[in-house]
């Protein structure tokens, strides 16, 4: 199967991409800058790295049995909502109409569970409400309705994903963390006694979308929540995640600016095989990972 995957000099885009080769694929990698994560796809037998704009998405040598969209521009200093919406919405557009003029017969689009925006409920599934997203989270959601409305045109899964962790990972609640740790910081949190699974390993990820590309294509548009196994509490994260690393932890609990919730990755194992590492078995690997 001839792959695209979007965003290969990032962190999941990279892993996804080695993946896939492994299978026996052949991908044609996207990326819009070099980094470390891309310099080691380079001597990646069936990986061919590609500087493009998904914006002109159509320029792009197809045509592509699949495509695996894991670009995206993440809320960070400096990015506004028109480079928002210029690179998660208009690009995305852009992709997709690509992949209808190519034929693709899958598309698997890498979602956020920003998508929901202000979470209420205790438990995360595809069927919680969507309640005032931020513009990431916005631009998330118009990607996947875009998607839904094509949903006859081919077999498209979204991946609402929590904080994915592997080494490289950066830009979210565990990695920074793990980097606070590291230096000997004050880790402050809040629901540390609450129930916590809001992660997943790069490679399980991985593991799902080449799964998903060997199954017979579906019909229609779905989407699936994938987070951690099981679950431990916020402050036994922390302690664990600091025993990984040989260090010691301080917490510090603060007042919640949000819901306390988990996630259920019922759907992701029953439909699509996906099979999660349980969150405490998770925490010591990603621990082991970056000790070095």
């Amino acid at each position: 199967m001839r792959v695209l995957v979007t965003g290969v000099s990032g962190f999941s885009g990279s892993t996804v991409a080695r993946r896939l080769a492994s299978d026996g694929h052949d991908v044609v990698g996207t990326y819009r800058r070099d980094t470390d994560f891309l310099t080691s796809l380079r001597d990646v037998v069936r990986v061919d790295p590609i500087r493009a704009d998904l914006t002109d998405a159509g320029k792009l040598a197809g045509p592509f049995d699949a495509i695996v969209h894991t670009a995206a521009t993440s809320p960070s200093p400096g990015v506004d909502v028109a480079k928002l919406v210029r690179d998660n919405i208009d690009a995305s557009f852009a992709l997709i109409e690509a992949g209808r003029r190519w034929g693709v017969s899958r598309f698997i689009f890498f979602s956020s569970l920003s998508y929901y925006g202000r979470i209420a409920l205790d438990v995360v599934d595809e069927a919680t409400p969507v309640r005032d997203p931020d513009a990431y989270g916005a631009s998330k959601l118009i990607a996947e309705q875009r998607l839904a409305e094509l949903g006859g045109t081919f077999s498209t899964l979204a991946l609402r994903l929590p904080g994915i962790i592997g080494p490289g990972a950066h830009r979210n609640w565990l990695s920074g963390v793990a980097s606070r740790l590291r230096t000997g910081e004050t880790i402050r949190a809040f629901h540390l006694d609450r129930p916590y699974n809001n992660a997943a390993h790069i490679d399980d990820v991985a593991a799902l979308v080449g799964g998903v590309l060997a199954r017979e294509p579906w019909s229609g548009f779905d989407a699936a929540v994938l987070g951690a196994a099981g679950s431990l509490t916020v402050r036994e994260i922390i302690e664990r995640l600091a025993l990984a690393l040989g260090v010691s932890a301080k917490i510090e609990e603060i007042s919640p600016t949000n819901n306390s919730f988990t996630l259920s990755s019922a759907h992701a194992i029953a439909r699509y095989g996906y099979q999660p590492m349980e969150i405490g078995a998770l925490i010591d690997r990603y621990g082991r990972e970056i000790a070095g």
